[in-house]
């Protein structure tokens, strides 16, 4: 299959279909009622502890299930049979149900049916029918005894206190589900609703697509709720200390709304009953459902973290919102789901120490069972699990950050199903839960899989490295089986297996790509650029111009192949490592440069949902810092691809040769405006990647030192005079408010598309505010790093 997103969703759908048939009945309240029956199994309930004439004893009869508060007692064993041809049990039990349950309009033959389950075990005889005694008992049991040696009637306290308890904790576990779903349904609908309007909108056309995007109100909601950072200015910048990022304000708001919904359900709709015959007192008892509660809505969040986790969450796509959107959904929805797993344990711990328990004696009776220890186990492993995510080790220890998420997770995962099922079984549809988180963790990972299968050459990955002389940048070219469906804006997850590391995958800008059809032989090396005014070089521009995937100014393929490129810079991790590698493997003579094996999984990003300000745009502007060249370089491509096109054919054909259909299409500017530290960097970029590209303006600064040559060079006014056809480049910083005062028109539209540090994505974000302020039509697209 040629779509790896058309792959996540069957195979999403398929552990869908397989959860469903494996748990045919659901949750309770959504397929499984958990009683029923009531009056039948109040009647059973009320009658069971008996002993029969036909009891054996001598040993402990079996008390396994669902401990409810009470204390077990030795007790004689009654057997199914034992039951089935008792005859003061079989007459009792049907005067009972009979009497009870035409009180509250429960049909005979369903009346018939329970009878069959609950007096005799399933058995067809005898009847219930058969079993109703000739003359009606008129002997009411006592509440304290101990035997059924007679028919009699059921203790009519003992049957209120049963029938009410049960009536409570059915309506308890009820709302438990309804609530989880009310969580479910409310996120992960509005996300979908989002996702639909926007598709909606990127798909009308022409000025009806325009109208509404331009519209004042449009521009005010953009200016007043989907900009600006909640409080100050600061949304990419990380805070102080590097304690986090703050949220803008459409993503806060539904933060807000998500926190407040849980600590609404989890805290609302609660009833005690007393007498109770399972709880000896209405704290246990409101105890027991506050935990079960907060237990269900953790187990829901769990899986919402899961999903919003995913590279191949669909909402990415529906949506176009970024990853670092949905994973700082996902470590709300992980927060949300710990605070509230942390009460259930709480408070089921402050149970056994209300009136009737034995305190610290009964909770550690308790806690020595295996199912309340592996949920202790899955509670302090999700602790450490969002503990363990703060932002500093995320930046700094990134794969072992990854590895140990990763690990307790699992441990996460394994102690609830421990925690739940052994105890349960499969009654109570909890396990539906792990069954959904399961089936999100598992879809995302069969559909990496699937883009490796479909994009790589498996045992001849063939990837070249290069450095980029006097900077800590690297260029790596990999060389894919296929490149469809590459395009601008895109990120790609690379797998270096030449490093030994199989396990580890790394995001990287998609900076360029080409269909390989007419490519050179060889890849320009980095020590001596083709000139930019060569004769071999125009043609090599002219004829990949044409290729099927658009346009790359400096192809960089090998041999004819498809090929990706990506710039990187040299952190921590696997790019020092792949850094190292490469200078103990090349010659000291020339740049640095080595192949390596490495896979591809992607594309991600570059939806048409997160690039709808392209299509209408009449200006696009990038601005870009540093490193972030890298996304801005496929933007570039695609417009000059545009271009080459409507030059070819008048500007009367559809731009079928570009990755993107219509994206660009109405675009008469293109601005890149870009600043870095290094000079180097930006004369790399400019002669090995950009060339001889027609109708793209550009705007260079440099920050920070520049070469001897280009000091040579260099004019009175702080602009490098340049050499040869070199651009010139401005010494200092970019002036964002200039620049963007300098490509926003009243009467058109603007798409400013931003890749920089955040400090920089925040002070573009104020410019940008301030130019819907004056009422241009501008359109901000930030392309987000902050994983």
């Amino acid at each position: 299959m040629r779509n790896p997103r058309a792959v996540a969703v069957i195979l999403t759908l398929l552990c869908f279909v397989g959860d469903a048939w494996g748990t045919k009945y659901g949750i309770i309240g959504f397929g499984i009622s958990l009683y029923p029956d009531l009056c039948c199994q109040a009647c059973h309930d009320s009658l069971s502890t008996l002993s029969l004439n036909c009891t054996t004893f001598g040993s402990d009869g079996d008390m396994s299930g669902m401990d409810m508060g009470g204390s077990e007692m030795d007790m004689g064993t009654t057997s199914d049979d034992c039951r089935a041809s008792n005859t003061p049990w079989l007459q009792t039990m049907a005067y009972c149900i009979q009497q009870n349950c035409d009180a509250v309009g429960y049909p005979a033959e369903k009346q018939a049916a329970c009878f069959s389950v609950q007096a005799v075990a399933g058995a067809s005889e005898p009847t219930f029918e058969s079993s109703l005694p000739v003359q009606p008992p008129t002997v009411e049991l006592s509440a304290d005894d101990m035997w059924l040696n007679v028919t009699s009637l059921v203790n009519s306290d003992l049957y209120a206190s049963t029938y009410g308890t049960l009536a409570e904790f059915t309506r308890e576990e009820v709302l438990h589900s309804r609530y989880a779903l009310i969580v479910y349904f409310v996120v992960i609908g509005l996300c979908i609703i989002a996702g639909v309007l926007v598709q909606i909108t990127s798909r009308l056309p022409g000025a009806h697509h325009k109208q509404p995007r331009s519209s004042k109100f449009v521009a005010n909601l953009r200016r007043h709720i989907t900009l600006p950072a909640l409080f100050g200015n600061r949304r990419l910048e990380p805070l102080p200390g590097n304690t986090g990022y703050l949220p803008g304000r459409v993503l806060s708001i539904f933060i807000a709304l998500y926190v407040v919904l849980n600590v609404i359900l989890s805290a609302v709709s609660f009833r005690s009953f007393q007498p109770n015959v399972w709880f000896m007192s209405s704290g246990f008892e409101l105890c027991e459902y506050v935990g079960n509660r907060t237990g269900v809505l953790s187990l829901a969040n769990m899986t919402i973290a899961i999903l919003f986790s995913g590279r191949n969450n669909l909402l990415l796509a529906l949506t176009g919102w970024s990853q670092t959107t949905f994973l700082a959904l996902h470590r709300w929805a992980a927060r949300v789901a710990t605070v509230q797993a942390v009460v259930h344990s709480i408070v089921y711990t402050l149970a056994y120490f209300e009136p009737g328990y034995d305190g610290a004696s009964a909770y550690a009776a308790k806690a020595a069972e295996p199912f309340y220890y592996w949920g202790i186990i899955a509670t302090i492993a999700m602790c450490l699990a969002v503990g363990f995510a703060i932002l500093p080790l995320r930046i700094n220890f990134y794969e072992t950050f990854l590895a140990l998420h990763i690990v307790l997770v699992v441990v996460t995962l394994v102690g609830c199903w421990y925690h739940l099922v052994p105890h349960f079984g499969f009654d109570y549809g909890y396990q539906v839960w792990l069954y959904i988180a399961f089936a999100f963790w598992a879809a995302d990972r069969l559909a990496r899989l699937a883009r490796l299968a479909f994009y790589n050459r498996f045992g001849s990955a063939e990837a070249v490295v290069e450095a980029i002389p006097d900077t800590n940048v690297l260029q790596i070219t990999v060389f894919p089986r296929t490149i469809s469906s590459f395009g601008p804006g895109q990120h790609s997850f690379l797998y270096f297996v030449g490093l030994g590391r199989f396990w580890e995958s790394h995001p990287f800008s998609v900076a360029g790509w080409t269909g390989g059809a007419s490519a050179p032989a060889t890849i320009p090396s980095l020590s001596s650029p083709v000139s930019s005014n060569s004769d071999e070089q125009e043609k090599q521009i002219s004829s990949v111009a044409t290729t099927p995937h658009g346009t790359n100014p400096r192809p960089h393929s090998n041999s004819g192949r498809p090929s990706l490129r990506f710039l990187t810079r040299v952190h921590s991790g696997a790019t020092a490592t792949l850094q190292q590698r490469l200078y103990s493997s090349s010659s000291p003579v020339g740049s640095p440069r080595m192949e390596i094996s490495v896979y591809n999984e992607g594309p991600y990003a570059g939806h048409r949902a997160t690039l709808q300000p392209l299509y209408t745009a009449d200006t696009i502007l990038c601005l870009v810092g540093g490193i972030g060249i890298t996304n801005a370089l496929g933007y570039v491509q695609e417009y000059s691809a545009i271009k080459n096109v409507e030059r070819q054919t008048g500007g009367n054909e559809t731009s079928e040769s570009t990755t993107s259909g219509q994206i660009m299409k109405r675009a008469k500017r293109f601005i890149l405006a870009w600043t870095a530290r290094e000079m180097a960097l930006i004369r790399h970029v400019e002669q090995n990647i950009l060339g001889d590209v027609e109708g793209v303006e550009y705007a260079f600064w440099c920050t920070g030192s520049v070469g001897i040559k280009e000091k040579k060079g260099s004019s009175d006014n702080g602009h490098d005079a340049g050499a040869g056809d070199l651009a010139p480049v401005t010494m200092g910083r970019m002036d964002l408010r200039t620049v963007i005062r300098s490509a926003v028109e009243r009467g058109h539209e603007t798409a400013v598309m931003l890749c920089g540090p955040g400090a920089m994505a925040d002070a573009a974000t104020r410019e940008v505010v301030d130019c819907l302020k004056d009422g241009f039509a501008v359109h901000l697209n930030v392309e987000e790093f902050a994983w």
